[in-house]
């Protein structure tokens, strides 16, 4: 059986490794991304079944990286992880069909619930 694949598309290295750790005792395949370009060329390569993506990101914003990965995988489940909430971007995220938006600092424990309610539907 294929190993789940997650991407983490995180400039903030601590939370990146945070989030990899986390995910990655859970046994599934996790990949991490830097920052926008990053991000996109991992999305298109790798096929993730889940992204977990930062809107605050170096080169090109998690906005923008929203908007390219749906236009070539309009499936694959996306929940948005950043420490700055404002409802234009949330009602902006939630235009392309994101699974969640999560505000850091977020528990592992958290973590874990929404991915794994990504992961069932």
């Amino acid at each position: 059986m294929e190993k789940i694949k997650i991407l983490i598309c995180e400039d903030e290295v601590t939370s990146q490794k945070a989030i990899k750790n986390i995910l990655a005792k859970r046994k599934y395949e996790v990949y991490t991304a830097q920052d926008g370009e990053e991000a996109l060329g991992k999305a298109k390569t790798l096929g993730p079944d889940l992204i977990i993506l930062d809107i605050r990101m170096p080169k090109i914003d998690g906005i923008e990286v929203l908007k390219e990965i749906r236009k070539f995988n309009a499936g694959v489940k996306i929940i948005i992880v950043t420490a700055f909430q404002s409802p234009q971007i949330s009602q902006e995220a939630a235009k392309y069909n994101i699974f969640d938006y999560i505000v850091k600092p977020l528990s592992g424990e958290k973590l874990i619930e929404v991915v794994e309610k990504a992961l069932q539907r």
